[in-house]
């Protein structure tokens, strides 16, 4: 069985990853934060002698690297995104190398596409507007000039919802992402706050692509299979190839809860971009992938199986700014 390390297992993308491969792999995690589980050790990517003793002890066969600061916010000290994504990369690849390892899937973001009112394919244009995208994208070029590494960079397009089986999803502290924000609000009738009403689209609210944490989750697998048994480098877009707006999200978890939903427009965020709809025909041509999980029905039943679940626990979302 091929020994697997995740760094930013106790992440949400990490944790779920974690119990949907760990019966396929022998499955091995870190995080900065601690976890539960016995089998992801607290360790910071920055931390380099601490990194190095534990690669040098485990020997994973593949690194899948999902660490990051991975929020769109503007106000967060731009130094996080660096020290955390470009230099945190910079310091996994150095250990990597030291230790003969030359596989790595990369979490990567469509966020770094310039806008298009077309599906965006693997060789569209690059426009990272935010610091998150260009940090991102920083990360990808060092990947890229590792001469002896064999990668998969995986550019997710908008992830959310929930695991069935366990149930486990997002849990972010705090709350920024739109589907659970607005299905657990909707369902607590909570004030909802919407970034923007004046986007370039046809309902004026911005446009996004909206990907099953199951899908990514088997996009991943997919992709693990592919390095070992081609050992080939590659990049890949997962989503949905189906865009939806914020009023349509709206509208659909109104019909599932048939509550009136709280809302308040508030000014669109820094960074953020109309519309970003992905192509993931290279996914399902070479990786055998498609979303199938990504309707926005299942979606939304999968996130309120999980804020039930963690509302019977006693855990509370949190939100800042404008989502208090």
């Amino acid at each position: 069985m091929k020994k697997i390390l995740i760094t930013g297992a106790n992440g949400y993308i990490g944790k779920c990853l974690y119990y949907f491969l760990k019966k396929k792999f022998k499955i091995i995690g870190i995080d900065k934060e601690k976890s539960s589980e016995k089998k992801i050790t607290q360790c910071n990517i920055l931390n380099k002698k601490k990194l190095n003793n534990f690669i040098k002890k485990e020997k994973p066969e593949l690194i899948i690297h999902l660490a990051a600061q991975s929020l769109v916010d503007e106000t967060i000290n731009k130094k996080k995104y660096y020290d955390n994504n470009d230099k945190a990369t910079k310091s996994l690849l150095e250990i990597a190398k030291k230790n003969n390892i030359k596989k790595i899937i990369f979490s990567s973001t469509a966020s770094i596409y310039q806008q298009s009112s077309k599906p965006l394919k693997e060789n569209s244009k690059i426009r990272a507007l935010s610091t998150y995208a260009k940090t991102k994208r920083l990360c990808e070029k060092k990947i890229q000039s590792e001469k002896n590494l064999k990668f998969i960079i995986l550019r997710f397009f908008n992830v959310c919802s929930a695991l069935r089986s366990p149930i486990i999803g997002e849990l972010h502290n705090p709350e920024t992402h739109l589907i659970p924000t607005i299905v657990y609000k909707a369902m607590y009738n909570k004030k909802i706050y919407i970034y923007g009403s004046d986007f370039n689209t046809f309902d004026g609210t911005c446009i996004r692509d909206y990907i099953h944490i199951k899908d990514i989750c088997l996009a991943i697998e997919k992709s693990i299979k592919y390095l070992f048994k081609n050992n080939r480098s590659n990049i890949f877009n997962i989503g949905n190839y189906k865009g939806l707006s914020n009023k349509e999200i709206i509208s659909c978890v109104r019909k599932k809860i048939k509550n009136n939903l709280n809302l308040k427009y508030v000014n669109r965020r820094k960074g953020d971009v109309s519309k970003l709809i992905c192509n993931s025909n290279k996914a399902k041509k070479i990786l055998n992938w498609k979303a199938n999980n990504s309707n926005i029905k299942k979606i939304i039943d999968d996130e309120m199986k999980w804020i039930f679940k963690f509302n019977k626990m006693g855990i509370k979302r949190k939100f800042k700014n404008y989502l208090l």
